[in-house]
C-alpha cells in the first residue's frame, strides 16, 4: 500500500527535522520527503495543520488479557495504544500468570500478532513469579525476545537476592526495568500531604520513592547492570536521577502522562479514578517531573496504562484498585501541556518516540528516506468528546470521561501498513 502525506509538519527529533513538507511511502518505507505536488498513491492525505512524527514506543503498560479479560484483552488494549500513535508497547510482567516463563511470553506475543495494531516488546519477571526469592531464567527469557527485567511494583527485600538478580542481568548485558517504592513505606493510598490528612487517608512519603531510587542506584553502581526508572513522581526523585546521571551512570528514566498532567488536588472528594500507585503528588512534584523532560534528566513518557472494569473503581476509594486507563486520553493531555507552555511538540516527540525508542533495544525512531515507516499523523486542533462509545481501551476508569478533548491521532502507519486510522 502506498501513501502520500501533504503539508504536514515533520518533527524528528533524532536529525533535528522540524518543516513542513510532504512525505510518500510505497512497499512498506519512506520514500520521499520534499515536494510531491504531482505524485499519486492509493491513499493520500491533506495534512495541513497535522504534526506527523516517528511512532510512540511505550516504555511501560498493562495489557491485562490471559486471566483479567473483564478489564480488557490484548486486541483491544493494543488497538487502543494505536489509537494513540504507539506502534510497539513494553508490556509488564504481572500478568496472570506472570510473565517469567517463554510459554507466557509466547501466548501474550501470540495474541498481539494475531490483533496486527501493536508489536511487542516484553519485559519479562525479575524473579520467579514476581516473589523476590528465586532468580527468573533471564537468559532464556531474553532468547525469547524480552528486552528487559522487573519486578513490576513488587519490591525486592532481600539485598542478596536483588544483588544476584542484577549480577546476572550484568553478565548477559540485559536491562534492569525498575519501579521505585519503598515496599512498606509505599503501603498507603495517596501521596501524604495536606489533601491526604483532610481526607483522612493513609499517605504515601516522598521517601518512599527516593530511598528505593537510592538502593537501587547503588545496586546498579556496584553490578555495572543498565538501568531504566518506570514512573519517577517527585521533584527529589528527578534530583536523583539527574545526580546519578551526572554521575556517569548507566540509567534512564520515565514519567507516566498522568503524573505529568495531574496532582494529589484531583484527589479530593474520592475520586477512584485518581488512585494511582505510584501516587499523583504535589504541583510543584509535577513542574519537577515537565523540568526533567526538558533537560533530558527524565528520558521518555510512557502511558502507565492500567484499564479497569467498572467494579474495580466502585467501592471505598481505599479498597478500589490502582491505575488509570490512559491511551485514549494521552495525546490530548499532551496537547494540553502544550497549550499551556509547559511542553512543545518536538519536547514530547523526543520522549514519546525518540528516547523511548533508543531504551527499547536501540529501535530505530526516526524518519529518513528508505527507513521502514512507522508513523503517526497528529492532528493537535480536533476536538471530540471522550465517551464510551469515542473510546479504544476496554476499561471504564477513564479519568476524563464525558469531557470535550481537543487533540487526536489521525493516522498510525506499523511497518508501512496502517494500523490505525480515525
Amino acid at each position: 500500500m502506498s501513501f502520500i502525506i501533504r503539508g504536514a509538519r515533520i518533527i524528528d527529533p533524532s536529525n533535528d527535522l522540524d518543516q513542513v513538507a510532504d512525505l510518500s511511502i510505497s512497499h512498506g518505507k519512506i520514500d520521499v520527503i520534499g515536494d510531491l505536488k504531482n505524485a499519486q498513491a492509493q491513499i493520500d492525505i491533506d495534512a495541513n495543520g497535522m504534526i506527523l512524527s516517528p511512532s510512540f514506543v511505550d516504555l511501560h503498560t498493562c495489557l491485562r488479557d490471559l486471566n483479567q479479560v473483564q478489564k480488557g484483552s490484548i486486541a483491544s488494549e493494543t488497538q487502543a495504544a494505536a489509537s494513540a500513535g504507539f506502534t510497539h508497547l513494553c508490556p509488564s510482567p504481572d500478568t496472570l500468570p506472570c510473565s517469567d516463563a517463554g510459554s507466557v511470553i509466547g501466548m501474550i506475543n501470540h495474541k498481539a500478532k494475531a490483533a496486527g495494531f501493536c508489536d511487542l516488546l516484553p519485559i519479562a519477571a525479575l524473579t520467579k513469579d514476581l516473589q523476590g526469592k528465586q532468580l527468573s531464567n533471564m537468559d532464556a527469557l531474553s532468547r525469547a525476545g524480552c528486552i528487559g527485567f522487573s519486578n513490576a511494583s513488587y519490591d525486592i527485600s532481600d539485598n542478596t537476592v536483588l544483588l544476584r538478580c542484577y549480577e546476572y542481568a550484568a553478565t548477559f548485558g540485559l536491562r534492569v526495568f525498575v519501579q521505585a517504592q519503598d515496599q512498606q513505606l509505599g503501603n498507603g493510598h495517596m501521596h501524604a500531604g495536606a489533601t491526604a490528612t483532610r481526607m483522612g487517608l493513609d499517605g504515601i512519603p516522598v521517601i518512599a520513592e527516593t530511598l528505593s531510587i537510592s538502593r537501587h542506584l547503588q545496586f546498579m553502581q556496584h553490578s555495572g547492570v543498565s538501568g531504566h526508572f518506570n514512573q519517577i513522581t517527585s521533584a527529589a526523585g528527578v534530583a536523583l536521577i539527574r545526580q546519578a546521571k551526572a554521575q556517569g551512570l548507566n540509567v534512564t528514566a520515565d514519567v507516566s502522562i498522568a503524573h505529568l498532567c495531574f496532582t494529589d488536588i484531583e484527589v479530593e472528594g474520592y475520586r477512584s479514578q485518581y488512585h494511582l500507585q505510584p501516587p499523583l503528588r504535589e504541583e510543584s512534584d509535577r513542574k519537577a517531573l515537565i523540568s526533567g523532560i526538558i533537560d533530558g534528566t527524565l528520558d521518555a513518557i510512557c502511558s502507565a496504562h492500567q484499564p479497569h472494569e467498572s467494579a474495580a473503581k466502585c467501592a471505598p476509594f481505599a479498597a478500589t484498585a490502582t491505575g488509570m486507563a490512559t491511551y485514549d486520553m494521552l495525546v490530548p493531555l499532551v496537547q494540553g501541556l502544550v497549550e499551556a507552555g509547559e511542553l512543545t511538540w518536538p519536547q514530547a516527540i523526543k520522549a514519546l518516540s525518540t528516547n523511548s525508542s533508543t531504551i527499547a533495544q536501540g529501535l530505530a525512531g526516526k524518519i529518513c528516506t528508505g527507513d521502514t515507516a512507522n508513523l503517526t499523523l497528529i492532528d493537535p486542533t480536533h476536538s471530540w468528546l471522550l465517551t464510551p462509545s469515542t473510546q479504544y481501551s476496554h476499561g471504564t476508569n477513564q479519568a476524563l470521561i464525558q469531557q470535550k478533548l481537543n487533540g487526536r491521532i489521525r493516522l498510525t502507519i506499523k511497518q508501512g501498513q496502517s494500523s490505525y486510522t480515525m
